[in-house]
């Protein structure tokens, strides 16, 4: 099994426009199914998705500042006023530590300055994130023929669907499964999200060392 792990401050799926699934920070989870993928790829793979440090150490989802088109609900403050957008994005965590003068003579990495801590420390689980899960075949898109993409390695149908589905399950089991949600297999989605550094991970469970 392939996946691409995107750190992320939010993200959606719309499927004809329709609202299917979004989350705030967490990982938005690219996941491809190989034609010899086996249930046997199911427990590395969950590993490597809840397990991968990608955040700092003082980092917690809640902390983190959520862009507006991904928020569940506005709220208003007491004088009536909506935060706008730029408030939203600007608005620092909660709990993280910056040094100016440490900053300045280069004592710390940019992610230190802006986020606090060391640098991949914490993971999905500990920071209280949400993991949102997306089938996407052409993973396994090869394109040793020319430019057009062959998916002759790339699984389809119920069988895909069975082993995806086993995936988000375990998923589900292993953490708390409020906080992991899906895409809709099969169909054609609109997908955003905002990749947060960016951060993104590459996952093969074929390849083991």
């Amino acid at each position: 099994m392939r996946a691409v792990l995107q750190r992320v401050t939010g993200a959606t799926v719309h499927v004809n426009g329709k609202l299917i699934s979004r989350i705030g920070p967490g990982i938005v989870a690219l996941i491809g199914i190989g034609t010899e993928d086996t249930q046997a790829e199911i427990a590395p793979l969950c590993t490597k998705i809840l397990a991968t440090k990608l955040w700092n150490e003082n980092q917690l989802a809640s902390h983190i500042a959520v862009p507006p088109q991904y928020a569940a609900e506005q709220q208003t403050p007491a004088n009536g006023d909506a935060p706008t957008p730029a408030a939203l994005a600007a608005a620092p965590g909660e709990g993280v530590k910056f040094d100016g003068d440490a900053a300045a003579a280069g004592e710390k990495s940019r992610s230190e300055e802006v986020w606090g801590g060391k640098p991949w420390k914490r993971n999905v689980m500990e920071i209280q994130g949400e993991i949102l899960c997306i089938s996407q075949f052409t993973l396994h898109a090869r394109l040793t023929k020319g430019t057009k993409p062959d998916f002759h390695k790339s699984m389809g149908g119920a069988q895909a669907k069975e082993l995806y589905d086993e995936l988000l399950a375990k998923l589900r089991t292993q953490y708390v499964a409020e906080r992991v949600k899906d895409g809709a297999f099969g169909e054609m989605m609109q997908c955003s999200l905002t990749n947060d550094g960016p951060v993104t991970i590459l996952v093969d469970t074929d390849i083991k060392k």
